[in-house]
């Protein structure tokens, strides 16, 4: 069975490496990976595996995103953010940097919040 990705994120590092190696025995590094590594990791081997639909791998940001799930995101916009570098793609670094300067904007207002 499928764990949406909010209750992964609500689970302890140590639950996670559980249902990790319980669940999915072929996933390797599991004991050596963070919090947010080993939820990615569960969430692109239940969509590999079929359990869930392509779409919730990623996620776009939403005011609803909490402070996890902003950082992952800036962490994958990032790497486009690298890849537009490498690849000498002005438009495209500039709208990366966008992104990221507006989650960024969006976690401190949460931490404020909070």
């Amino acid at each position: 069975m499928a764990t949406p990705r909010a209750d992964l994120e609500k689970m302890t590092a140590p639950k996670l490496r559980e249902l990790a190696i319980a669940q999915f025995p072929n996933l390797t590094g599991v004991s050596g990976m963070k919090k947010e590594e080993l939820v990615d990791a569960i969430v692109a081997e239940q969509v590999r595996q079929g359990l869930l639909p392509k779409e919730e791998r990623q996620t776009q940001a939403t005011v609803k995103m909490g402070a996890a799930q902003l950082k992952t995101s800036i962490r994958a916009l990032k790497g486009d953010r690298k890849a537009a570098l490498e690849a000498k793609d002005r438009a495209g670094l500039l709208g990366a940097r966008l992104r990221i300067k507006r989650m960024k904007r969006r976690l401190r207002k949460l931490r404020e919040a909070s």
